[in-house]
């Protein structure tokens, strides 16, 4: 049985990091953004310099970014 995607619309407000494969961490940006969760991830969409970026980061460290506050769900 498969699940069916989630969108939700979202704020970054504090400091929230993901790794970029095997990379260094990188921050996400203040602001709007746009959530995709399925299953045990959650993709992060936003804006920045007029070009859009994503970030694909593990369902329990989302989880853990809306515990702690540093992000936000719902519309701004």
């Amino acid at each position: 049985m498969s699940s069916t995607p989630t969108q939700i619309d979202a704020r970054i407000v504090s400091h929230v990091e993901f790794r970029a494969g095997d990379g260094p961490l990188l921050e996400i940006p203040e602001g709007n953004c746009q959530v995709i969760v399925d299953g045990d991830s959650a993709v992060l969409t936003w804006t920045e310099d007029g070009q859009p970026l994503t970030a694909a980061i593990p369902r329990i460290e989302f989880d853990r970014f809306i515990e702690s506050g540093a992000i936000v769900l719902g519309a701004a």
